[in-house]
């Protein structure tokens, strides 16, 4: 026979093992997520998100005015680039390193005559007579460089010349403002990450 005392010490112990139980297993009700449980739910969640995803409403961009947004780009005095511009041209059109390191007077000067030739240039060409340099952002690459023959909405445009007068632009391009519209995404955004009027 456990003496009274005992019995005291007893029940005490058994009721802190209890709250213990409760607190590690949760309260009665409210079952525990097993981790195939826990699996089950979180790819179901991501199985949402992902259809959410494939049917949000394609993105309506903003009118361009390509007029405008030549005469800004030749309102410099030309000449070679320097710092990330020059590194960016240097990378995809020379011999450039994963930075850009290597012969910049060479690869600038294949840039000019590629934007000349209007080739190799990426995407489809819509006939407007326009041909730009675009820059994009990937995870594998970083920034890069390429041009194209449409307009590239929602891209980092960068300059843009009348596919007849190519090295009229470069002798007048602007790099300050090269430069700026690294910040921008053409008819989605300005320099400062401010939504432009009739972005949809």
């Amino acid at each position: 026979m456990v003496p009274p005392r005992g019995r005291g010490v007893a029940l005490a112990s058994l009721a802190l093992y209890a709250i213990s139980a409760l607190t590690f297993c949760g309260a009665p009700g409210k079952t525990r997520l097993q981790p195939n449980e826990f699996s089950e739910r979180s790819d179901s969640l991501m199985r949402r998100q992902a259809v959410k995803f494939m049917t949000k409403k394609k993105a309506s961009y903003a009118d361009i005015n390509v007029e405008d947004f030549y005469t800004e780009t030749v309102s410099g005095a030309g000449g070679p680039p320097k710092g990330l511009e020059r590194d960016l041209i240097t990378k995809f059109f020379g011999d450039g390193d994963f930075h850009g390191h290597g012969d910049h007077e060479a690869a600038f000067q294949n840039f000019r005559e590629c934007m000349e030739k209007g080739e190799p240039f990426v995407g489809e060409d819509d006939g407007s007579g326009w041909i730009w340099a675009v820059a994009g952002l990937t995870v594998e690459n970083g920034l890069t460089l390429e041009i194209r023959k449409s307009t590239p909405l929602g891209m980092r445009a960068l300059l843009v010349a009348k596919e007849s007068k190519v090295a009229e632009m470069f002798d007048t391009l602007n790099w300050k403002i090269v430069r700026r519209r690294l910040n921008e995404v053409l008819g989605h955004r300005d320099s400062e990450g401010v939504t432009v009027p009739g972005y949809k």
